[in-house]
C-alpha cells in the first residue's frame, strides 16, 4: 500500500525594483526665432533662442545640418515618449498578475501542507500494516491457549486497518490530483509571466538606452548648434528648401 505524491518544480516570479525603473525623455523643446524684416541680413540669433550668440557665424551649410539635426531630435524624443504609456500600463499588468500569482502561491502552500499530512498518515498506516504482518506471522508461535484470543485481536485489527486503507485511498484520489493540478497550472502561469517580464525587461531597457542616447545627442547639439549665430536670410533659404 505505497501511495506517494509527485511533486512538481514550482517557479517563483518578481519584478525586482531595479527592472521597474522608468526613464523620461526630456522633450527637446524647439526654438522659435522671430520672422526676419524684408531684406535684413543681421546676426545674433541664434537656434536656442538667445540674442547673444557666441562663437563663429554659423554657414548656410552649417545652418542647415543643426536645423536637420533639432528636427530629428524632436522626432526621437516623440518616439521615445510614445513608447512610455504601453509600456507603463503593461508594469501594472505584470504588477497585478504577480499579485494574483501570490494568492495562487498561498492556496498550494495550503494544499501542500494537507497532502504532507496525508503521506504522514498512510506512513503511520504503514507502520500499522506492517506490526499486524509480524503479529500474525508470530501467532503461531504463541501458547495454545492465548491463540484463541490473539486471532480475535488480529481480526479486528484487520478490519480497521481495512478501513483507514481504504478512507486514505478514497482522500488520495481527491487531493493528490487536486494538488497537482493546482501545481501545473500555476506552473504554466509562472513560466508565462515569467516570459512577459523578460520582454518587458528588454523593452523597457531598450527605451531606457534611447532616451539616454537622446539626451545626449541634445546635449551634443546644445553645445554645437543652440548658441551659435546666424543670419536670418539664410535661415528664410533653408526653410524654403534652398
Amino acid at each position: 500500500m505505497t501511495h506517494e505524491a509527485s511533486m512538481t518544480t514550482l517557479h517563483k516570479t518578481t519584478l525586482t525594483a531595479a527592472s521597474l525603473l522608468l526613464a523620461f525623455a526630456a522633450s527637446v523643446a524647439v526654438a522659435q526665432t522671430a520672422p526676419a524684416k524684408a531684406g535684413t541680413k543681421s546676426a545674433g540669433k541664434t537656434l536656442g533662442g538667445s540674442t547673444a550668440g557666441s562663437g563663429k557665424l554659423m554657414t548656410r551649410d552649417e545652418l542647415r545640418t543643426c536645423l536637420k539635426r533639432l528636427d530629428d531630435l524632436n522626432k526621437e524624443v516623440k518616439d521615445v515618449e510614445a513608447q512610455r504609456p504601453l509600456l507603463d500600463r503593461e508594469r501594472d499588468e505584470l504588477k497585478a498578475s504577480g499579485e494574483l500569482l501570490k494568492a495562487e502561491r498561498a492556496e498550494l502552500d495550503r494544499q501542500l501542507a494537507a497532502v504532507r499530512e496525508w503521506e504522514n498518515r498512510i506512513r503511520a498506516h504503514r507502520a500499522e500494516v506492517e506490526s499486524f504482518n509480524q503479529r500474525s506471522a508470530a501467532l503461531q508461535e504463541a501458547p495454545r491457549n492465548q491463540q484463541e484470543k490473539l486471532a480475535e485481536e488480529l481480526k479486528d485489527d484487520r478490519e480497521r486497518l481495512q478501513k483507514a486503507r481504504e478512507a486514505l485511498a478514497t482522500e488520495e484520489a481527491t487531493l493528490v490530483p487536486a494538488y497537482q493540478n493546482t501545481v501545473k497550472t500555476y506552473n504554466e502561469r509562472a513560466t508565462l509571466r515569467d516570459a512577459k517580464v523578460a520582454d518587458w525587461n528588454q523593452r523597457n531597457g531598450a527605451a531606457v538606452d534611447a532616451a539616454v542616447k537622446q539626451q545626449e545627442a541634445r546635449a551634443l547639439w546644445l553645445n554645437e548648434c543652440a548658441n551659435r549665430p546666424y543670419l536670418e536670410d539664410d535661415e528664410k533659404a533653408v526653410r524654403a528648401g534652398k
